[in-house]
């Protein structure tokens, strides 16, 4: 007598796998997008040199968050509660941005992928 072995809830195990997934993506997705929205209220300000630098206090809260992360990747300069876009280091951080979304994209898709197959075999 053959006796097929099956795990069960793999069904469920499956949905929590890919929710994971699916909310890691968010997560980054909703830091790139508070980046760019930081970039550009500071482009838009004319946040572009020490002298027109724009209030910290201006800004939000997760905007001040994104600020250090922004200056941390050397994108924006802060200093004296004011902050400014350095434009030279602007287009080489918008190219690692690009990769890493879509390399990130596309590992979250081929995890998912994995995740069900092997799950759901």
């Amino acid at each position: 007598m053959l006796v097929e072995r099956t795990m069960p809830g793999r069904g469920l195990l499956t949905v929590a796998c890919l929710v994971l997934i699916a909310l890691s993506c968010l997560s980054a997705v909703r830091k790139l997008e508070a980046e760019r929205r930081v970039l550009r209220r500071l482009r838009s300000q004319g946040a572009l040199a020490p002298e027109s630098s724009l209030s910290v206090q201006e800004l939000p809260e997760n905007d001040r968050d994104c600020l250090r992360s922004l200056e941390s990747a050397g994108v924006v300069a802060l200093g004296n509660g004011r902050c400014y876009l350095r434009v030279g280091s602007l287009p080489p951080f918008r190219r690692k941005r690009v990769r890493l979304a879509l390399s990130g994209g596309l590992i979250a898709l081929l995890l998912a992928v994995v995740v069900a197959t092997t799950v759901l075999r």
